[in-house]
């Protein structure tokens, strides 16, 4: 059986359940309370709120899919906490029996994006990229074109997100912690899920973004394609086999722009990034393919 650690509104949760079928066992971090759930020295079993029970002997596989992008409003900080130990728990010992499949919860903390675009050199073209505190060694960016980008992706305390956004050198404030890359002349985002060995490649157009960042100006209601299919050839493919292998991932998204000549430059690796949004009507195989994946039985 299947343990998919999720989160209740989670679409992508929904619509792998739906295309699933039997077999899976939903697991919303922010629905704890609605389950029943016992962890020994030698085994752990859960029971839903319908009476479906998965433990240690009948788990086939687990896959974790943004748990911690939820939790139900008003719980005690240490009971959070808790719970959140608990999940680690049971996806831990998943991993360690060699059942878990996708990225660790902590993928993006233990590499880092500028680890990633170092190893994403050896097969594609990087635009230059500096991380900097106190401003060090702006100066190695003098004469080009620089945008300002998150590495973490979190909300500042006002609510905003930084999305890649033109600076001006001149006016960095050095009190603040920047990541800075080159800016890549462009008319097509292209992305690149892949899972298992297979890349479908999605390219979106910037002529009408008003600003850098597609992500800012993304339909979050899905109602129309926004992305459609990027021919890929057997050397992209292959480079993108070598760098999941060098990563050591089966699953994710990689973000590139095509440059004026034509090229691919790669921005970064998202190890749990979101891909529904790049086949809204199924058409192109990526549920199916993930879910196949996920039924496959381990190696």
């Amino acid at each position: 059986m299947l343990l998919l650690i999720t989160g209740s509104a989670d679409g992508t949760a929904d619509r792998l359940v739906d295309r699933y079928g039997d077999g899976v066992f939903r697991l919303n971090y922010d629905l704890w309370k609605e389950y029943h759930l016992s962890i020994t020295n030698d085994s752990w079993e859960i029971v839903s709120p319908t009476g479906l029970m998965i433990n240690s002997e009948n788990v086939s596989c687990a896959y974790w899919w943004k748990a911690f992008s939820f939790f139900a409003l008003g719980d005690d900080k240490y009971i959070k906490a808790e719970i959140k130990y608990i999940f680690k728990d049971i996806y831990g010992w998943c991993i360690q029996k060699g059942l878990a499949k996708g990225n660790a919860i902590d993928f993006h903390n233990r590499f880092g994006k500028m680890t990633i675009i170092t190893v994403a050199e050896k097969y594609f073209t990087v635009p230059k990229t500096l991380v900097t505190i106190r401003n060090h060694n702006l100066n190695s960016l003098n004469g080009k074109i620089i945008v300002a980008k998150s590495l973490s992706s979190e909300q500042a305390n006002d609510g905003k997100v930084l999305h890649t956004t033109q600076v001006d050198l001149a006016k960095i404030d050095p009190s603040f912690p920047w990541q800075l890359q080159e800016k890549v002349n462009s008319n097509w985002d292209v992305t690149i899920f892949y899972c298992n060995s297979h890349a479908f490649g999605f390219k979106r157009s910037r002529e009408k973004l008003e600003g850098l960042d597609w992500r800012a100006e993304q339909d979050q209601t899905m109602k129309e394609q926004e992305w459609f299919p990027f021919d890929i050839d057997d050397s992209i493919s292959q480079s993108l086999i070598r760098l999941s292998s060098d990563l050591g991932v089966q699953f994710g998204r990689y973000d590139f722009m095509e440059n004026t000549k034509g090229e691919l430059e790669f921005l970064e690796f998202n190890a749990n990034g979101q891909w529904v949004f790049l086949d809204i009507t199924d058409r192109y195989g990526l549920l199916d393919c993930v879910v196949d994946w996920l039924k496959a039985e381990q190696i």
